[in-house]
């Protein structure tokens, strides 16, 4: 019979938050949520890691990073705790940012943006800055709410527009596939099938 599983995810921001939440309702009552830490960048994850490590004894901890340019996800385990993860402690690192895993549902996306799904490639990974590759895309949005939250204002400072995180918010309760998505994202589809695989036999 699947338990509730007491735990804790770490996050870099609001957007994997809600990410890790859809993702985490796929598998019903086996994951109980009771907090979310983090939102500070990837430097709260790096700096807390051990100590999360320590207390996953107790309970579950669900912790997601990007990649960003640190090569792989071995490497940055490595580089961030060289030590072996306790197992209950599910470390999981989004290939190269999260919004790649939106990307690779590009039926879906495609449609909210307004653009063509041939200008998603079927390999998201390959996309080097994907956060500056879905600002490129908006500029040829059909949509001009989208073309407003998404991109920067010239008077504004900032990287993306005063939406951003709202509207891609909105985009993965409402219309985001990780089922469609994972067949484009590999470090989608492994977080996934960790996940399934997690029994919670330690997390007592």
């Amino acid at each position: 019979m699947t338990r509730d599983i007491p735990t804790i995810l770490v996050v870099e921001d609001v957007l994997s938050e809600g990410v890790l939440r859809k993702i985490l309702r796929h598998f019903g009552p086996k994951f109980s949520v009771i907090s979310c830490l983090g939102k500070e960048g990837y430097g709260f994850i790096k700096k807390n890691l051990p100590a999360f490590n320590r207390a996953a004894s107790q309970t579950c901890f669900v912790v997601m990073t990007d990649l960003d340019d640190n090569g792989c996800p071995p490497t940055l385990r490595k580089l961030w705790h060289a030590e072996p993860f306790h197992p209950n402690l599910l470390f999981r690192v989004s290939v190269v940012e999260v919004e790649a895993w939106l990307l690779a549902h590009r039926k879906g996306f495609a449609r909210f943006l307004g653009i063509p799904r041939e200008r998603i490639p079927t390999d998201t990974h390959r996309i080097r800055h994907p956060k500056e590759f879905i600002i490129d895309l908006a500029r040829g949005s059909t949509k001009q709410e989208i073309r407003h939250a998404l991109l920067p204002s010239r008077t504004r400072r900032g990287r993306v527009g005063p939406d951003y995180n709202g509207r891609l918010l909105y985009f993965v309760d409402r219309h985001w596939s990780y089922e469609a998505a994972r067949h484009n994202s590999e470090s989608l589809d492994r977080t996934l099938s960790a996940l399934d695989r997690y029994s919670g036999d330690f997390a007592r």
